[in-house]
């Protein structure tokens, strides 16, 4: 069990002589990266300042390492990938892996991003290796030169992880313990196909391999978890005011052993202590990075001080040079990529609902998914669907009112800001019944209606004044002109997102002889080819009553 001496400290330095018996140990954190190359704002006590940005990140880490070189590690609380800039997603976000690499991280959590475009994605990322359809954006692209750890995302075939636990690393002859662990439902929330995998109990999983460290003789545990929470009512980054969210209830279940605790995933910043560990988060997209010092008795192998701030990734400081370069090979790399000419649009596909809740880029959205996975050999579909603005559509595709002759262009980039997620279209069987159920889903459990998008030949209506859950009279659903039946087979087309029950559509976890084969921006740029100059579908699928 750690016995912590607080020892006396001014500015971070200790006014004593270091002694013989003691190692000081320095973590540099940070979460949410986000293939985090471009610069941003952060919020310090006298306003917001320039910050941000992976070069500028490299170099803070750089000058706090001169402090102490030989004693601090560089690590991350997930959600390194995805979600990132267009240029970033455009290469599959090799360059934030790269650009980690140059940072020289020694160990990563996985967030829930890292699962975005499914498990074979993600082993990509770890291992290296082309993209199976656009290839490498980086010349032989090997994956992180660091281990991602996930104690509690296991394969539900073996009860065995399906990510590498904890990594152990020597410093200074002292034994350093490190285990990842992400929030448990996020293989529910990833958007990309992660079966046969379960996210379990955080606080478990990170009590299990502590026992197991312990074991092995390690006494300085350090978790990085995918979770987090926020200041109640706001607070800056070195503040805890009033903390609440789920980080609040699972760091008191952890075994006193653990020493220090990085989180993540909610982007909001603290630097808090419970139950007298040390526990922080940055706001993420590299605003700011997290110095936590542990003093160490060599003896016993524990912690005896822990001291944690989250500092500022300010500008005043020389960049890193290879990653501000890398930044400029991505920029102009991924607008080459993004000025890619896809096809033609014929007029606005945009978000904007009518009264029963449909939209022009929804319809034509779950079109473009028909069209790709209606042949037997991706799935045989009949019907498809798309969730709506906010739930998997990222903008507006909109002809550029400029007069030139190509301002009906769609390229890649237009296409990807509609699409951005790179989530799978899995296609699978239904009964009538449960088709009906998925309807009323749009609004049964719902804090606002979700009115689905839906492909040509499916029509239905729903009663507004009826109850939530029985809006819907079964006798209205048709797939071209013929009235569903219910204990008929049907074959319907979600992306992976709400097809593992994202945004409260639970059916579709029922749903059976699931194919995945198709990328939802695939489906949506062939879709674009084939019917150039693409046309906005005719709204009237769905009709609403009162």
């Amino acid at each position: 069990m750690r016995n912590f001496l607080l020892a006396l400290v001014l500015g971070g330095t200790s006014l004593v002589p270091a002694r013989a018996d003691a190692v000081d140990i320095q973590l540099l954190a940070f979460n949410d990266f986000h293939s985090g190359l471009p610069t941003s704002f952060a919020m310090t006590p006298t306003g917001p300042v320039p910050a941000g940005g992976a070069e500028y990140l490299a170099a803070h880490m750089d000058r706090l390492q001169q402090d102490n070189p030989d004693g601090t590690l560089r690590l991350s609380a997930g959600d390194n990938i995805s979600s990132s800039t267009m240029n970033a997603t455009a290469q599959h976000d090799e360059p934030g892996i790269q650009a980690l690499n140059l940072m020289r991280l020694d160990a990563s959590s996985v967030g829930n991003h890292e699962f975005d475009e499914g498990l074979a994605e993600f082993r990509r990322m770890e291992e290296g290796g082309c993209h199976p359809i656009d290839g490498c954006a980086l010349p032989n692209f090997k994956g992180a030169d660091f281990p991602y750890l996930g104690a509690n995302i296991i394969d539900t075939t073996t009860g065995k992880p399906a990510v590498t636990p904890y990594v152990v690393k020597e410093v200074k002859g002292v034994k350093v313990g490190i285990i990842g662990v992400s929030y448990k439902n996020t293989l529910k929330e990833a958007p990309g196909p992660t079966a046969p995998l379960e996210g379990r109990d955080e606080a478990e999983a990170v009590n299990t391999y502590t026992a197991e460290l312990k074991a092995k003789g390690v006494r300085t545990i350090v978790v990085l978890i995918h979770q987090g929470g926020g200041q109640t009512g706001g607070g800056l980054p070195n503040q805890c005011n009033n903390l609440a969210g789920p980080i609040k209830d699972i760091v008191p279940k952890f075994d006193p052993e653990v020493d220090a605790v990085i989180s993540g995933h909610t982007h909001n910043p603290y630097n808090c202590t419970i139950n007298g560990i040390p526990v922080t988060q940055t706001s993420g997209h590299t605003r700011e990075l997290t110095k936590i010092a542990l003093t160490v008795d060599r003896a016993t192998g524990n912690p005896t001080s822990s001291k944690a701030e989250n500092i500022t990734v300010t500008h005043d400081i020389k960049p890193d040079p290879q990653i501000a370069a890398l930044r400029r090979k991505t920029d102009e790399h991924g607008q080459q990529l993004l000025d890619r000419p896809v096809g033609l649009l014929d007029r606005d596909l945009t978000a904007q609902r009518n009264t029963a809740g449909e939209s022009t880029i929804a319809h034509a959205l779950a079109d473009a998914r028909l069209y790709a996975t209606s042949a037997p050999e991706n799935g045989g579909a009949q019907i498809a669907i798309q969730p709506p603005y906010g739930g998997g559509i990222g903008g507006d595709l909109i002809v550029n009112p400029t007069g030139n002759e190509m301002s009906n262009l769609v390229t890649h980039g237009k296409a990807l800001r509609v699409q951005p997620f790179s989530n799978m279209l899995v296609t699978m069987t239904l009964t009538g019944a449960q088709l009906e159920q998925l309807l009323e889903q749009q609004w049964c459990g719902q804090s606002t209606a979700r009115v689905l998008g839906v492909s040509q030949g499916l029509t239905y209506t729903y009663d507004n004044a009826k109850p939530a859950c029985d809006k819907i009279d079964p006798a209205t659903i048709k797939l071209n002109g013929t009235v569903i039946s219910a204990g008929g087979k049907y074959r319907l087309t979600a992306n992976s997102f709400i097809a593992t029950g994202g945004d409260g559509f639970s059916l579709l976890t029922k749903g059976t002889e699931r194919v995945e084969k198709v990328r939802d921006i695939e489906a949506f740029e062939t879709y674009i080819r084939a019917k150039s100059p693409l046309r906005a579908p005719a709204l009237g699928r769905v009709t609403r009553v009162n």
